[in-house]
């Protein structure tokens, strides 16, 4: 072994705590009777091999040698015969390091067997960044930022410590950090408000007691950390990495949860808007097959009243209910669209909605509510025109105006001979208030009379029977105008009599051609009709 130079007082801490952290992994797997001494007997410990070949095989898994010489063979031997044997151990040794694939710095067979301080430190280092913070980073200057980046995000809402956590030497040896990250990640183990007060020491053996209950030796001395004129970087460092690699696992698991809430909310929103959509669209479906059975059972229309009371529920229909429910398709289409448009943009499969529920039978159901409308409407449209030809005005004459005709005959049949002459027949025109002029009058009577120049009591009835019936056509309107004024010398003073108003005189008036209302009427019944 070559000379080794007196040790520094940081150098002591620090393969102190590389002592006591390699001893812990080694006694988790089962390695206890090898154990890696402090101070001059750091570097002594790995000479023969054996320590590193338990270490890769406790951290890394890596099958230990069949054939090895241990610890009870080199106690056997003088140190002498001892090197010459470590040198098969120490060749094993680096294969399991390079099968572990841990990074290394010139690590040679020579300088294990030499039992280098600086270079067996460097080596365990080394083997410390690659366990504990290779997710992190690979290398020593990156590491440590990661390391300490971690720390800032953790601590950042604890008084005393945000924005105060610059490194992994002097601002850890008031406790603060250390008391801080223990309270974020358990319950009940420290009280960082109520433990704030304490001294550093108090604060410090706290928290380390705390990790210690989780499995992490005391890798520090309290006394190290707080009266240390310069604390060990990498010692600081190898036991933060250990609470990192410890507290990281629920930051996984967080991510995780967090990860698998975010898919399932995603995926009830999913199902949500799948259900919504079905729902509705049964809906509105079940609402047209309604309208469409209710306007087609509507096949005959009996009456007037019967078409105003079918136009009257098709305008409700039209203001009060229809306009709702195509906001409803247009919100169901909607809805479609915004179901599929999540999914595309999150990488999920377009939905296919159940036979029967495609988005574009929406358009299609609102057509068929529409055709069977129009039909509908059609029938009552059709039904109306029926009515109003059908329509006629009283063709008979009340039976106290029959009488006054008999009664008007029976007068002017003066000889009770039973029928009447021109004169007696002028005269019992005027009687029941018919006033011809007197073309009219003759052409009347030639129609009217017997060979014998005289008119029946039944003939003369039937003309007034006829005359009196106010049928629907210019004849009958005609008689109306020759019963109130001349209708070729029309006056409006003999036109304001019963209904007619003052509009109606007006109107009829402003037809009248030079006096005449004939042309007028004759144009509102022409001879094709």
């Amino acid at each position: 072994m070559a000379a080794q130079k007196e040790l520094a007082d940081w150098e002591l801490r620090q393969v102190k705590t590389f002592s006591k952290w390699c001893n812990m992994y080694l006694a988790r797997k089962g390695h206890s009777d090898c154990q890696i001494g402090e101070g001059a007997q750091f570097a002594e410990s790995w000479g023969n091999g054996i320590a590193i070949m338990k270490l890769m095989n406790a951290l890394f898994d890596v099958p230990m040698p069949k054939k090895y010489r241990n610890q009870e063979f080199f106690d056997k031997k003088e140190k002498a015969q001892a090197r010459v044997f470590s040198q098969d151990n120490v060749a094993q040794a680096l294969k399991m390091v390079q099968k572990a694939e841990v990074k290394t710095t010139n690590l040679k067979s020579i300088m294990i067997m030499d039992e280098d301080f600086k270079t067996l430190a460097g080596m365990v280092w080394n083997v410390i960044l690659d366990y504990n913070l290779k997710g992190v980073t690979d290398d020593d200057i990156t590491a440590k930022q990661g390391l300490l980046i971690w720390c800032q995000k953790k601590t950042k809402t604890y008084k005393g410590v945000e924005g105060k956590l610059n490194n992994f030497h002097r601002d850890w040896n008031n406790g603060n950090a250390f008391l801080a990250l223990v309270d974020k990640h358990t319950q009940g183990l420290v009280d960082y408000d109520g433990q704030y007060e304490q001294t550093k020491e108090e604060k410090l053996d706290a928290a380390f007691t705390a990790c210690e209950g989780l499995g992490i030796a005391r890798l520090l001395e309290v006394d190290d950390v707080v009266n240390a004129q310069k604390q060990d970087e990498k010692s600081i460092m190898t036991y933060v990495s250990e609470l990192f690699k410890l507290f990281s696992k629920e930051d996984i698991k967080d991510n995780a949860a967090t990860h698998l809430a975010n898919f399932l909310r995603f995926q009830r929103r999913i199902e949500q808007l799948q259900t919504d959509y079905e729902s509705r669209f049964k809906e509105i479906q079940e609402w047209v097959e309604g309208k469409i059975g209710h306007f087609s059972e509507i096949e005959e229309i009996e009456n007037a009243s019967r078409a105003g009371e079918v136009s009257a529920e098709y305008k409700n229909y039209l203001t009060d209910e229809k306009p709702h429910k195509l906001v409803d398709i247009l919100e169901i289409q909607e809805l479609y669209s915004s179901l599929q448009g999540e999914l595309k943009s999150n990488g999920r499969p377009t939905y296919s909605p159940p036979e029967g529920l495609e988005v574009e039978n929406l358009n299609n159901m609102a057509q068929a509510l529409q055709d069977t409308e129009n039909s509908m409407m059609g029938k009552v449209n059709d039904a109306r025109v029926g009515f109003v030809e059908s329509i006629k005005v009283d063709e008979g004459v009340s039976e106290e105006r029959a009488k006054e005709f008999d009664h008007s005959f029976d007068v002017f049949d003066a000889d009770k001979s039973g029928h009447l002459n021109k004169v007696e027949f002028k005269a019992a025109l005027s009687a029941v208030g018919v006033s011809l002029n007197e073309t009219d009058f003759n052409d009347t009577f030639q129609n009217l009379c017997s060979e014998d120049m005289f008119i029946e009591r039944d003939t003369y009835i039937k003309y007034l029977t006829a005359f009196f019936t106010n049928t629907d056509d210019a004849d009958s309107v005609m008689k109306s105008l020759q019963v109130l004024t001349d209708p070729t010398n029309a006056q409006a003073e003999n036109l304001n009599y019963g209904a007619l108003t003052e509009e109606d005189i007006e109107y009829l008036m402003s037809k009248a051609d030079n006096g005449s209302l004939e042309a007028f009427i004759a144009e509102a019944f022409p001879a094709s009709a």
